[in-house]
């Protein structure tokens, strides 16, 4: 399960919760499911540790995909990465 490897923030009482759900769309809804925000005007915050490893002389590329499926006027995300 997902929640094995990520933690939800407790820091802040009112943060909203995750689920997990393929969405309103999808191709498949058991292999297209991801973790959604599910209220709104909420903030969120998760956090997973990664495994060690160097890129030391390489380039440090982090990607996400993210769809956003709520109706509202404003919104945002973005992945904090923080040295061990």
């Amino acid at each position: 399960a997902w929640t094995r490897r990520w933690v939800e923030s407790k820091h802040k009482p009112d943060y909203g919760r995750f689920v997990l759900t393929a969405g309103k769309f999808y191709g498949d809804a058991e292999k297209d499911k991801g973790i959604q925000t599910s209220q709104d005007a909420r903030f969120y915050a998760l956090s997973s540790r990664f495994e060690p490893f160097s890129n030391r002389g390489k380039t440090l590329v982090v990607q996400f995909t993210v769809k956003h499926e709520q109706n509202i006027d404003c919104g945002g995300g973005y992945v904090k990465l923080f040295p061990a």
